[in-house]
């Protein structure tokens, strides 16, 4: 069954940074993910990491990746404990402070395990890191901010995933198995 797996997030941050990934930080992080999921989407009719975006200023930004990795140096962040604990095996996290702004660097604790992705999600992967290696953080935003589904939805709102694709064959595909798995939840706790 396809999940959310904070795992396979933190392999794709591997594989980014192997990539030869510049300017890579948490905004630019979040945006890869979002564009990753967006093309597998579009080409695959699934998303690889099952995260929910969220419109925020900077960008669409995956809402459980940055509550994780937010909460990796929290006492209190119980909620994310077995997330963080996962993810802390796999990288470490190095917050620097540049001209006063706060950079996230990512640091491989492990290699890269690649069987943790199909190899749509990987073509994907690659496709992506080539595109969008050389990005500084505003660029990407900025790539993100002219999405047809970034533009139409509510600043702090859930972008849906059937507005991340554009032809109305897919949104229809996917509107349906949105509705099929809010029926399979409801007769789980029926």
């Amino acid at each position: 069954m396809n999940q959310y797996s904070i795992e396979k997030v933190a392999n794709a941050i591997i594989y980014f940074i192997d990539s030869g990934m510049e300017h890579f930080g948490k905004t630019k992080l979040m945006k890869l993910m979002y564009f990753t999921d967006k093309s597998h989407l579009e080409q695959y009719g699934r998303t690889v990491f099952f995260d929910d975006y969220y419109k925020l200023p900077r960008g669409p930004v995956a809402s459980l990746t940055l509550n994780i990795i937010n909460n990796l140096n929290e006492e209190d962040g119980e909620d994310f404990k077995s997330h963080t604990d996962k993810f802390l095996e796999i990288l470490d996290l190095q917050i620097q402070t540049d001209d006063h702004q706060k950079i996230t660097q990512f640091i491989p604790k492990i290699t890269f395990r690649q069987e943790l992705f199909s190899k749509s999600e990987l073509k994907i992967l690659e496709m992506i890191s080539n595109k969008y290696r050389h990005y500084s953080k505003d660029e990407i935003s900025h790539e993100s901010h002219l999405l047809r589904e970034y533009k139409s939805t509510q600043m702090h709102s859930i972008i849906d995933i059937a507005d991340m694709v554009e032809d109305e064959e897919s949104k229809q595909y996917i509107a349906f198995w949105q509705n099929e798995y809010k029926q399979f939840n409801k007769m789980l706790q029926a």
